[in-house]
């Protein structure tokens, strides 16, 4: 099987996932130091060390980098931070501002809002990582790029 890339018209294609493994390396480093203060109550001496472990992706196996599923922890933790700044600024409005109104159903009609939207955004997130997700990893497996100008291709 001869497939040409329709770009630039090469025969010579990687799979993703080798260009994307290719771009990951680990890091694991150490460092130390000192350092002379001097200033009003005299002189010091300090020592340090420092330890940093990771992992260094280059541009390009971030490009290609698999499809990724959205957390739900997130959407979780902001819709409480969020529901904390709308109680704040319902609290601020109701008290300094006097509006008259009725403060805890004011709160409780709000706080029902938001709950619908962070229920909306869950069930978003997971349609998402369910459905939309298998299929375009399945689809990145079987894509290739050609070696010479970079394009990606589906299954040459």
């Amino acid at each position: 099987m001869n497939v040409k890339c329709p770009t630039c018209g090469s025969t010579e294609f990687t799979k993703l996932s080798l260009v994307h493994a290719e771009g990951l390396s680990d890091l694991n480093a150490s460092s130390s130091g000192w350092g002379l203060l001097v200033g009003g109550g005299g002189a010091d001496l300090g020592f340090g060390k420092v330890r940093t472990k990771g992992q260094i992706q280059t541009r390009l196996s971030q490009r290609v980098s698999p499809p990724r599923k959205w957390s739900y922890w997130k959407i979780l933790f902001s819709g409480v931070v969020g529901m904390l700044v709308l109680e704040f600024i319902l609290g601020y409005v109701d008290t300094f501002l006097r509006t008259g109104g009725n403060f805890n159903q004011q709160l409780a009609w709000f706080g029902y809002a938001w709950l619908g939207i962070v229920a909306f955004i869950l069930c978003a997130t997971f349609r998402h990582n369910v459905w939309t997700v298998p299929k375009r990893y399945r689809l990145w497996e079987q894509s290739f790029m050609c070696r010479c100008c970079g394009q990606v291709i589906e299954r040459p």
